[in-house]
């Protein structure tokens, strides 16, 4: 079938006749929650992981999917499996759920929407970032703070994120929003963490204003296999100023080095050299190199030339 196949309410549907009523709550109010785990190599990455924080995310906004964790598991797999075939060899999946509280309608009691997807990772957006880095700037929104929305849910209501991205593009076309919180500390970028490197640490903003992702948590471990010392709290801009490198942390980009903050660079290389061993310790656990299947996206000359870039830094 050259079409992907979606789970949508207990049935797998072509995506193109997959519907939602109009009066979901996720469309009318972004009442639900998301989560998006990527493959490697085709194969899903830490779905467990994923899984424990969408059934949390779930208790947090009061919604009963209607599925256990054993059944959720296995329709996740087969999602993956139904649309194997349609990757080539280079491609890799994101797996989205996607689960709203249902219909808002008067006079019956409408159970929730789920809806199980595969999204082919989009590498051609940020594949050129691992050699180029990435531009971060920080906006005027602001995160928004625990006291009215608890960080740790993965909950599709992004207009937060979005306004801070738009403010971030409006500086720079190709840039990404740092945002902080009420009080001016770093918190996190629309879709990833954030990360830096000072006197040889590992620092990265406390849970307290970011959603602790299943890529940060890896990252985490890896840097504790390497000996890098791992360090959580409140930082500023200044601390990122001053920092020796910096990198992102993402589903879908994995590590992606960040070259500069509101126009000043960080550090001397991009990407650093702890962002390298992190890079490097990533693809031996996944037994692929990310960065250059996302580089062998793009098109033959530029692909060409950057990936000479990057196995010249990955050999360094």
């Amino acid at each position: 079938m050259a079409e992907r196949l979606v789970y949508l309410n207990g049935e797998f549907v072509a995506e193109s006749e997959a519907r939602v009523s109009i009066f979901d709550r996720g469309f009318t109010s972004g009442d639900g929650i998301y989560e998006a785990t990527r493959t490697y190599g085709h194969e899903l990455f830490r779905l467990d992981a994923h899984l424990d924080r969408l059934f949390r995310s779930l208790v947090y906004v009061r919604i009963d999917c209607g599925l256990s964790r054993d059944e959720m598991t296995a329709i996740s797999n087969e999602v993956v499996e139904r649309n194997r075939h349609l990757l080539g060899a280079g491609d890799e999946y994101a797996l989205w759920h996607l689960i709203t509280r249902g219909e808002r309608l008067p006079s019956e009691r409408a159970g929730p929407t789920v809806v199980l997807f595969c999204k082919p990772v989009e590498f051609t957006r940020f594949a050129r970032t691992y050699v180029d880095g990435v531009v971060v700037v920080t906006p005027a929104t602001r995160r928004i703070p625990p006291q009215c929305l608890d960080a740790k849910a993965k909950i599709t209501n992004k207009m937060n994120h979005a306004m801070a991205a738009f403010e971030a593009r409006q500086a720079d076309p190709n840039a990404v929003p740092l945002m902080l919180d009420i009080d001016g500390n770093l918190s996190e970028t629309d879709v990833t963490n954030f990360f830096f490197v000072a006197g040889g640490r590992l620092c990265t903003p406390g849970m307290r204003n970011v959603l602790g992702g299943i890529t940060r948590e890896t990252v985490f471990g890896l840097a504790a296999d390497l000996g890098i010392e791992v360090v959580e709290g409140d930082f500023t801009p200044y601390d990122v100023y001053t920092a020796d490198e910096a990198f992102l942390s993402g589903t879908s980009g994995t590590i992606q080095p960040v070259r500069s903050l509101n126009g000043a660079d960080i550090g001397d290389a991009v990407p650093g050299p702890v962002t390298l061993q992190l890079i490097r310790a990533w693809n031996d656990m996944v037994g692929l190199d990310y960065v250059a299947q996302a580089l062998g996206h793009l098109g033959d000359n530029e692909s060409k030339d950057l990936l000479a870039a990057w196995q010249k830094r990955l050999a360094a």
